[in-house]
């Protein structure tokens, strides 16, 4: 039996080529971008998701105040937080402290590498963070002076050589020079989905050894990750009010003689990926929102797919009709010709799952190169995709297979014979399957327009700072080339070539969140009034690179030693309580124990991107090393100035790697949310543009089909061309208007949801709907006109004849 439905199937298919091409590479192509999407989406939330205590690990993070005014939301807390809470809270059974140390140069007699992947731990890290030891002990990482690294990392540096008790050199500023340290282990490299990934690990009991052993009990120290590993029945609530109370307790009095207030709260280690509202985050994550609007888009890929489907499948119901006639009068029941009809779905389903499972293989990795995904390279794997595959095949079956199977089988057998059948549009649902794929691809097409725009939008607002033309190179490996002053050798060698008009340098570029932070400043003779600032080393001609705007004032003293003065931005100047620039020049900024002068204020300048609020800044002078050299160049030929510049870095410092980027293209990779939004819209509208013109070239088949009879006699009642174009496109307009009413409401509540989540954002006029409105309308049209001209042209006698 089954054989013989194969043969009918197959003769089927090779009958009507073009159509069955549509239908089964329509299913494909939706299908195989539906799973590029789950794969992505599947992948953002997979991070920490894995480890073994993945229920029980919470972050600790800190939200405060200031006289009533939200300070900052942040993600590192202090030492004693983790300790203290897990002596006094009984839901807590244990903790981990994590400290970012930042860039270093570490290496082992004549190798080195730059690294930024490396972190202070405790011995709870390798255990919460199910990190594998591969060379070593763990309990050695409690003394200090102690380092573990990857194997990536040590295979750098010592080759095939065991680095076990090797001495490892890491050079870095927070150590003001270079250190020596004891390589105890080797453990494996972190997978890709972790918010850590750390190459080199450092003992925590290494901060022991530089600052004392009281940091443990320090509230004040806001510069480490605390993770608690909570019972398994803990009350989430019930934990943050007492850890909360813990602080009180211990800190409080402090607090409120600040002004300050402090509240705590605890983040599941799994959704740190996915969440982007606390500051001083390792790595940027993505938002869990797009995810959700990802997950939205193969939505409604997929349901525009499989209702072409069944459109398409009731288009060939009149074409069948006499088949099912023969069947039936030779003796056919009707749950044999439905099971004949579910079958060639399932087999036709399963073409299309087969074909998209090869489209995904074949240009999955290259979709994720162009689109920029960041996807690992074993993402695209058969197992990984293998149970969708199979859900689709099933769920496409019944979905698209069921429904076409019932109306097929609803013919009479001498209605279908004799060619009197009342198979209407409505009775099949053709019209709401139709407008309902059209509404998705209105969605769908004013989704891209929005996003992109909304991208433009922010790209185009006002910095306070020219990013155009700037060239940046990373500071030379500071302990290979030996001590210097690289910044003065750099200004006087780079910045004596012709196509360069100034070089400056700083610690941390435009485009990167400036950790360094506190909240200690006030001006002498005031209160401190708990705001958070921003602290940046800057070096000479720093202002004049990004040509910053002075309000008062004037730029640093080259002559004094670093750190005697300091330039403040426009936000510091009303945190610090000044009404006006001219009345904070000459008062002296405390921190601390120190004290300098304001000799100047800058107006503001975002260091991070629109969506991220200016944090009061306050700038320093350093005439030493720093990380980073801006290069303002001549944009005539910026190549020869690249070449020259490399080449003179090349020539003084050999043993460092020339890296450097635009600072212009660096800035924009803050959008990349932003810029998948688009390409993954933008991917999903061609589909959905795709699939829509094959469903609306099924249906308006299937209406010119039935159509026929009644257009010919009107032909031969003296109906003219335009009279009988004005009939079927009538029927069209009325699709169009259904869509139009139902799709922009949607769009709009869709979109302007999305809106919300940036601070500067577009407004929705009313073009972001008519737009795309006209792109469906001209789309319709376009798909409809050859059929409907051919119609109108055709000789009534073809079709009467058989009457």
């Amino acid at each position: 039996m089954f054989q013989n439905y194969l043969k009918i199937l197959f003769r089927q298919l090779y009958a009507q080529g073009l159509n069955s091409m549509v239908h089964i590479g329509g299913l494909a192509i939706g299908i195989s971008t539906v799973l590029i999407i789950i794969i992505y989406v599947k992948f953002e939330k997979s991070f920490d998701s894995d480890l073994k205590y993945t229920d029980q690990l919470y972050r600790v993070n800190l939200t405060s105040y200031s006289n009533g005014k939200l300070l900052e939301k942040a993600s590192r807390t202090s030492p004693a937080m983790g300790e203290t809470f897990s002596k006094e809270v009984a839901s807590v059974e244990d903790f981990s402290r994590v400290v970012i140390l930042g860039e270093v140069i570490a290496g082992f007699e004549e190798q080195f590498v730059r690294e930024e992947n490396i972190f202070l731990v405790d011995q709870n890290y390798f255990e919460f963070f199910d990190t594998e030891t591969l060379k070593g002990d763990v309990t050695t990482m409690a003394e200090p002076l102690k380092v573990m690294l990857s194997q990536t990392i040590s295979e750098k540096i010592f080759a095939d050589k065991n680095p076990l008790g090797k001495t490892l050199e890491i050079n870095s500023t927070n150590f003001d020079g270079t250190v020596e340290f004891e390589v105890v282990g080797v453990f494996d490299s972190p997978p890709a989905n972790r918010h850590i990934k750390p190459e080199i690990l450092i003992s925590y009991a290494t901060l022991h050894h530089f600052i004392g052993k009281e940091i443990d009990q320090s509230y004040d120290w806001l510069n480490m990750y605390s993770f608690l590993k909570l019972t398994p029945d803990a009350s989430i609530a019930e934990t943050e009010q007492a850890i909360n109370e813990s602080l009180q307790g211990h800190y409080g009095e402090n607090l409120k003689a600040s002004n300050s207030e402090w509240n705590l709260s605890l983040q599941p280690v799994n959704s740190i990926h996915t969440t982007l509202d606390y500051s001083g985050e390792y790595e940027k994550g993505v938002d869990g929102k797009k995810l959700g609007y990802f997950i939205w888009i193969g939505v409604f890929v997929l349901l525009m797919i499989y209702l072409n489907s069944i459109n398409i499948s009731n288009a060939k119901a009149l074409s069948r009709a006499k088949e099912i006639g023969v069947r039936k009068v030779s003796g056919g029941n009707r749950f044999q010709i439905f099971i004949q009809f579910l079958f060639e779905s399932f087999l036709i389903n399963f073409l299309a799952v087969a074909l998209a499972a090869i489209l995904v293989f074949s240009a999955g990795q290259l979709l994720n190169n162009i689109l920029g995904l960041g996807l690992p390279e074993g993402a695209f794997q058969f197992n990984s995709i293998f149970a969708y595959l199979i859900g689709f095949w099933v769920f496409g079956t019944i979905l698209s297979g069921i429904y076409p199977a019932l109306v097929l089988t609803s013919f009479s057998a001498a209605g279908a014979l004799k060619g009197t059948l009342k198979f209407k549009l409505k009775s099949a649902f053709a019209r709401p399957l139709l407008v309902s794929q059209l509404v998705f691809c209105l969605i769908i097409i004013t989704g891209v327009l929005t996003v992109y725009k909304q991208l433009e939008f922010m790209r185009q607002q006002k910095l306070g700072i020219n990013l155009e033309d700037k060239l940046v190179f990373r500071s030379p490996m500071l302990f290979i080339e030996g001590s210097g002053n690289y910044q003065e050798q750099i200004q006087n060698s780079v910045g004596a070539l012709n196509s360069v008009r100034s070089i400056g340098a700083t610690n941390e570029i435009p485009g990167n969140e400036v950790y360094w932070r506190s909240e200690g400043f006030h001006v002498e003779g005031k209160e401190n009034n708990g705001v958070m600032y921003t602290m940046l080393n800057v070096g000479v001609d720093y202002f004049d690179v990004f040509g910053i705007q002075f309000l008062v004032g004037k730029p640093f003293n080259t002559a004094l030693e670093e750190g005697n003065e300091a330039i403040i931005n426009k936000k510091a100047m009303y945190a610090l309580g000044f009404e006006n620039a001219e009345d904070a020049i000459g008062q002296q900024l405390e921190h601390g124990n120190s004290s300098v002068p304001i000799i100047a204020v800058v107006d503001d300048y975002r260091q991070q991107g629109v969506n991220v609020e200016i944090d009061p800044m306050i700038l320093n002078f350093s005439p030493g090393d720093l990380n980073y050299y801006i290069v303002d160049i001549e944009g005539s030929n910026p190549e020869q100035t690249l070449r020259e510049i490399e080449g003179i870095f090349k020539k003084s410092y050999a043993s460092s790697p020339f890296e450097y980027y635009f600072l212009d293209q660096h800035f924009d990779k803050q959008y990349k949310s932003e810029q998948q939004f688009v390409q993954i819209f933008g991917l999903a509208s061609v589909i959905a543009i795709i699939i829509a013109i094959m469903g609306i070239l099924g249906v308006t088949n299937q209406l010119v089909l039935q159509k026929n009879k009644e257009l010919s006699i009107r032909k031969i009642l003296g109906a003219t061309p335009i009279q009988i174009l004005n009939l079927i496109s009538g029927e069209y307009l009325i699709w169009l208007a259904i869509c139009f009413v139902m799709g922009i409401p949607i769009s709009y509540f869709i979109l302007s949801g999305w809106l919300e989540n940036f601070q500067v954002q577009i407004s929705l006029g009313l073009w972001f709907f008519m737009l795309p409105a006209f792109s469906i309308l001209m789309i319709f049209m376009v798909t409809t006109f050859f059929q409907t001209i051919k119609a109108v042209f055709v000789n009534p006698s073809e079709i009467l004849k058989d009457e």
